[in-house]
């Protein structure tokens, strides 16, 4: 008699992520990452604000040609405010995550535990 092989407990299956959804999750967290530097009441262009970037990187110098005021945009409120919009998205991110691993149950949502309630306090 041979042998048969284990078999996974029914739901549950190996989660296989092509790579082409990788670079496309990338791709737009770049383009919106991009869009917030960018867009805004003060007009930037995009070519002056990624070089303006660039020259924020150590031992590299360029001129960006913003002026004092639009540096200051870019580097106190604009860059700020994206890197802490990826900052909340990957913490919520990971909380879902943490529900839905603990509880099994892959549509578990903060209301399970009254968390959603509790917050709004």
């Amino acid at each position: 008699v041979t042998p048969t092989p284990p078999r996974e407990p029914p739901g549950l299956r190996p989660v296989s992520l092509h790579g082409w959804w990788l670079v496309f999750g990338l791709g737009a967290v770049g383009l919106a990452s991009m869009a917030g530097l960018v867009l805004g009441p003060a007009d930037l262009g995009v070519g002056r604000v990624l070089v303006e970037l660039a020259d924020g990187l150590p031992f590299l110098e360029f001129n960006s040609g913003l002026g004092e005021r639009q540096q200051a945009i870019v580097w106190e409120i604009r860059l700020p405010r994206v890197v802490l919009g990826l900052l909340v998205g990957a913490m919520l991110a990971t909380a879902g995550g943490a529900y839905q691993g603990v509880f099994r149950n892959p549509l578990a949502d903060p209301y399970l535990l009254g968390v959603a309630a509790g917050a709004g306090f």
